[in-house]
């Protein structure tokens, strides 16, 4: 059996070798990066998995496998053991809110952990301060308990994260960061409960407070970006309307859209979406295809044409045969491609898997190491668990696992100040690697409203009479050109007498009295019997006879975005190289190009949302690419390039697919770039601390040197370190306005 698979890189298909499936799944009630440890781990021991890769960020796992050897099914089942569930992303709509409930749980842990642990902490510092005579030795005993006390909410109700997802790695064979703080707490918790009973107040429930408290902070940090996979997938299928009108029985009749069916007629009037790809099979019209191609003027369309869902008809009126339903449009291809996409891990994500891969074990090691030394000495058994436990305390990973969030959160607030908007931390990483910057046009260097470039009248007629002629002409027209001509001049009062006839695809008929004014296409006209001149006609020229006389043509171009030409010349500055990628005419698109200075050589037109990504994956093999855009037929390439750029008023797919958003527009693009290349120095600080601390630290544990009180503090103070580091992103003036 032949099986035909999604390609995941472009949203189109290729033929996979014989009983080969691949496909993008759901994975639900993941609460951390260790849960999609252990699921990933878990498929990719089954008979007959080729491919197995688990992303928690994007909820999702892209899977190959040999449909001869396994099934589908039965990946359920095995996922479904270690407590999670694994689907079609399209089977169940809604199942993506799950996500809400479970960062909300995040933060009722985190609260009770911080308050239960503030009241713990206090009688805690009492401790450590009886040695210098600050506190009597007769209550340290009382203050302990009233510290185990404190900490009880916190290690049973906030650490119960931690103990589940622990357990679930370690039966997965992939014991993680979870399993650590998990035997960390548990032994702290074990030993201060041993020391009370024997009337010691050598307690050290203040650790295990912090150990939670901090990788909760860190949880809520990373479940933040969770939300945007989800968030892009909706917002694809949002675009499109819940209800179309299908002929039924012999009338038009309201149908849910998922339960159209290939083959139904359905009918779409002006300003609506179409909801399902389909054939029109009766009525004229113009179609606004910006959305999935970013073609700038409405196409004319007709019988037999293909249109797709998403898209929006100008004028006119259409019946269509419908070709795709709902989870086989293109739109849905494409959202299962942005899914695919986003299921990525970016170099941060892999470099933290590969030191936890090799630390983890490490710290494991340590304290046996540890234990087994004071066997040799011959130490009592509490002292022996107390060597075991300073190490685990010490060596346990705080900074390493604060390192990249606190740069993002800490820095988050300038970011914002300056108008830009990081939605995933490894955006920061992408940007700063950044080498090459891809445009978008329509919508993202130009307005999306063509404006008027010349005049070109008769001798008939003067060039401001002709102007006001065709605003008068439009007026009232739900039509691009209608819209450019409002900017430039206002209509008469003549303007509201006589009578209006679209033409869709055509042009506009006005009878007042007996004049006929005819504005549009100089091909209808020419059916009118007018005389017009030979001429090329993109969609942006408008032509104007009066009572069958040719009066003479004005010419239209994109308006370029006032700040369009600063940016680019900044970035040129900058060293990077300037790319142009547009779904738009050649035409079009190279009067922009040149106004802008990008070298025609490095202006792609005529690209498909998949040709985009296409192109952008491709450029990646070279170079770090900044993919910059607004528009729905973006999101593909927006989600595929490392760092995925929406600017301006751009549709809130676009904004959710991309990694930063930049609601002024494009003018902080090159501050976007070196703000970045900033917080990766950070980061990379962060790093470097947390490994040097852990190097150093690990030894002097072992070898008996820290007490778990010190271990505690040391900890501590290594992620203050860390975030000490993370705090200097807030300094410094922020960059000029371009």
């Amino acid at each position: 059996m032949n099986v035909t698979v999604p390609n995941t890189a472009a949203g189109g298909v290729h033929a996979a070798p014989p009983t080969e499936v691949e496909r993008v799944l759901a994975v639900e009630g993941m609460h951390c990066a260790g849960c999609a440890a252990a699921v990933e781990a878990r498929l990719r021991r089954q008979p007959g998995v080729i491919e197995a890769v688990v992303n928690f960020t994007a909820d999702s796992a892209v899977l190959r496998w040999e449909a001869s050897s396994t099934s589908f099914a039965r990946l359920q089942r095995v996922v479904a053991r270690l407590g999670y569930r694994l689907r079609d992303p399209n089977a169940a709509e809604g199942a993506d809110a799950d996500v809400d409930p479970l960062r909300r749980s995040l933060q009722w842990r985190l609260a009770v952990a911080v308050f239960f642990g503030m009241w713990s902490m206090m009688p805690s510092l009492l401790i450590y301060l009886a040695p210098l005579g600050l506190v009597e030795p007769g209550v340290t005993w009382p203050l302990a308990v009233a510290a185990g006390a404190m900490a009880t909410p916190v290690i049973l109700y906030s650490g119960s994260h931690f103990y589940r997802v622990g357990w679930r790695t370690l039966r997965a064979g992939v014991p993680g960061l979870d399993t650590l703080i998990g035997t960390a707490v548990m032994a702290a918790s074990l030993v201060s409960i041993w020391h009370l009973l024997h009337g010691s107040a050598d307690v050290y429930f203040d650790a295990a407070v912090m150990l939670i408290t901090f990788q909760l902070l860190a949880r809520l940090i990373d479940s933040g970006v969770r939300r945007r996979a989800s968030a892009i997938i909706r917002g694809y299928l949002n675009l499109t309307p819940e209800e179309v009108r299908i002929w039924q029985d012999g009338a038009w009749r309201p149908m849910a859209t998922g339960q159209v069916t290939v083959g139904q007629r359905l009918r779409l009037q002006a300003g609506e979406e179409l909801a399902l790809d389909g054939r029109v099979v009766a009525g004229t019209g113009e179609m606004d295809l910006s959305p999935l191609s970013g073609e700038t003027a409405p196409r004319p369309v007709g019988q037999n044409d293909r249109l797709e869902a998403g898209c929006r008809l100008v004028t006119g009126e259409l019946e269509l045969c419908v070709t795709a339903g709902v989870g086989a449009r293109r739109l849905d291809a494409i959202a299962r491609s942005v899914r695919a996409l986003l299921s990525r891990k970016s170099a941060m994500q892999r470099l933290a898997d590969r030191l936890a891969r090799w630390l983890l074990p490490l710290i494991f090691a340590a304290a046996t190491l540890a234990v087994g030394l004071g066997i040799a000495q011959g130490q009592p058994l509490d002292q022996l668990v107390v060597n075991g436990l300073s190490v685990l305390i010490i060596a346990c990973p705080c900074a390493l696992s604060l390192a990249i969030p606190l740069v993002v959160v800490l820095g988050h607030a300038r970011l914002v100040t300056l108008g830009i908007l990081f939605r995933d931390p490894a955006a920061l990483e992408a940007a700063a690697a950044t080498e090459v910057v891809v445009f978008d046009k329509t919508g993202t260097l130009t307005t999306g409203t063509p404006s008027l470039a010349s005049i070109e009248p008769t001798e008939a007629t003067s060039a401001e009479a002709l102007r006001q002629l065709a605003v008068d002409a439009l007026h009232g027209v739900a039509h691009p050109i209608a819209k450019g001509l409002e900017a430039s001049a206002f209509s008469s009062p003549d303007a509201d007498q006589g009578r209006r006839e679209t033409h869709p695809g055509a042009g506009v008929a006005w009878y007042r009295g007996a004049t006929l004014t005819l504005a549009g296409r100089h091909e209808w006209l020419r059916e009118h019997g007018v005389a017009v001149p030979a001429c090329e006609d993109d969609g942006m020229v408008l032509h104007l006879a009066r009572d069958g006389r040719y009066l003479g043509r004005l010419l239209f171009r994109e308006t370029l975005r006032p700040e369009a030409p600063a940016t680019v010349r900044r970035l040129q500055a900058a060293g990077y190289p300037i790319y142009l990628l547009s779904g738009d005419t050649p035409q079009a698109c190279g009067e922009v190009a040149a106004t802008l200075g990008i070298p025609p050589e490095r202006v792609l037109t005529g690209h498909s949302p998949e040709q985009k990504s296409d192109f952008v994956t491709a450029l990646e093999r070279r170079s770090g690419v900044a993919f910059i855009g607004d528009g729905v037929n973006d999101g593909l390439a927006l989600a595929g390039a490392r760092l995925g750029i929406a600017v301006g008023a751009a549709t809130t797919t676009a904004s959710q697919a991309a990694a930063v958003t930049l609601p002024d527009g494009l003018t902080r693009i090159p501050d976007t770039l070196r703000l970045a290349r900033r917080a990766r120095r950070l980061m990379r600080g962060n790093l470097g601390w947390a490994i040097g601390y852990n190097t150093l630290a690990i030894p002097l544990a072992v070898a008996g040197w820290i007490a778990p009180v010190i271990a505690a503090v040391a900890m501590t103070l290594s992620s203050l370190c860390v975030l000490a580091n993370s705090l200097r992103i807030r300094k410094g003036h922020p960059p000029p306005d371009g």
